[in-house]
């Protein structure tokens, strides 16, 4: 189950902390690493896991690939539980515990056994050094750490305690090289995420040294995010999800073509870039998106992300049905529900097909419809999706 906190501390996605800071360990570790993780970002795994392996076996002392590794398997463990747009890291935190799937046990157990030697090797380099890097390798590695107990296991006391560590060992490595921009990730995100949180957490998170500026927090993601510097690629991700939670369609929409140019193999940047237009109500633009992501990227392909067709499906039937191909929208839309995707996919196809009937004037079949998205809306954690079911159930009962 996940809390209010670690579903909103999940914005990060899946690629936080994976960059580096090239100092102080073997540079050709560090290439490999750095390596590695442009071959993460296309999703392909196995020759990231690859290139991570031989990193480690170059450097055994060098934390930065092995916390790599436990990044990977955290992403993978995500897509194990359908993790796969913008969607489900914005929306309105329920009320109630949301039912996730379980992750394959081999995953956490390689996460738990990697994040504990990165931890071990970042202690050890920090008691032996004491500089920027140390305390950057620290403070990277024990925010994924936090992130990762938070959203996978709903702990929460426990990912404040380490955030706050986290951001002390950023906040020295800053001030000990002020020119590296790259502790603006770990930085930016705390900051947003405190930012977000309600009153009693934020109180809560600042009585343990975790403040909260969404201000400070989009400046220090967009210094994160600067060409050049190892984060770019973790903070556009960061920041496209973050514009999008925020309503702004046209900012996300441009970090996602940065991350596009640079990652032409990662399908599911087409797909965000979809989920996006759609949410800008350019309906066109997003039937494009979807188009070339399914012409030219194999959907089944590895990485598998639990019920990702059924999430195309979901996102080419709604920009259909607003473009008016009623017919091809119900088709995709009765294809998502067959497929028994994640609750909130299910509950936005029961949306959309209860919009298709109300323009038939279809009302009994529409209520039917949004009594079925209501219903899984709030199985599944999504308040957005439930809040439009209700309102549209309000003007159905008008008729």
């Amino acid at each position: 189950m996940r809390s209010a906190y670690g579903r909103r501390l999940s914005i990060a996605g899946a690629w936080l902390c994976l960059s580096v800071m090239p100092l102080e360990a073997s540079p050709a570790s560090r290439q490999l690493t750095a390596d590695a993780l442009l071959d993460a970002y296309n999703l392909e795994f196995p020759a990231c896991y690859a290139r991570l392996d031989e990193a480690a076996r170059l450097d055994p002392a060098d934390p930065a690939p092995v916390r790599a590794i436990a990044a990977v398997t955290w992403m993978e463990i995500l897509f194990s539980q359908g993790a796969a747009t913008f969607e489900a890291f914005t929306g309105q935190a329920s009320k109630k515990d949301v039912i996730r799937p379980v992750p394959p046990l081999p995953l956490t157990a390689r996460f738990k056994s990697q994040i504990a030697r990165a931890l071990q090797l970042a202690e050890a380099q920090l008691a032996r050094a004491g500089d920027a890097d140390a305390h950057y390798q620290m403070g990277a590695t024990t925010a994924l750490s936090a992130i990762y107990y938070a959203t996978v296991e709903g702990r929460t006391t426990g990912g404040l305690s380490e955030g706050r560590r986290a951001v002390r060992e950023m906040e020295l490595a800053r001030k000990l090289a002020p020119d590296r921009h790259e502790t603006g990730l770990v930085l930016g995100i705390s900051e947003y995420t405190i930012s977000t949180l309600s009153f009693g957490y934020r109180f809560l998170a600042g009585i343990v040294g975790l403040p909260g500026n969404r201000a400070e927090a989009l400046r220090r993601l967009e210094e994160a995010a600067l060409p050049g510097v190892e984060t770019e690629a973790d903070a556009l991700l960061v920041l496209m999800v973050v514009h999008n939670r925020e309503g702004n369609r046209a900012q996300a929409a441009e970090r996602l073509t940065r991350l596009q140019s640079r990652f032409p193999r990662n399908r599911l940047l087409w797909l965000n870039a979809a989920a996006t237009a759609i949410e800008a109500r350019q309906f066109e633009a997003a039937e494009r998106h979807l188009a070339e992501g399914l012409a030219a990227r194999a959907v089944e392909a590895p990485p598998e992300v639990m019920g990702e067709h059924a999430l195309w499906l979901l996102k080419r039937g709604t920009a259909r049905a607003a473009l008016g191909r009623a017919a091809d929208a119900a088709a995709d839309l009765m294809k998502v529900l067959v497929s028994r995707p994640r609750d909130w996919v299910c509950a936005r196809a029961h949306v959309e097909l209860a919009r298709l009937a109300i323009a038939r004037q279809a009302v009994v079949e529409a209520r039917r419809e949004l009594d079925l998205a209501v219903e899984f809306g709030v199985r599944g954690g999504d308040a957005d999706a439930v809040d439009t079911a209700r309102g549209l159930l309000k003007q159905t009962q008008r008729k």
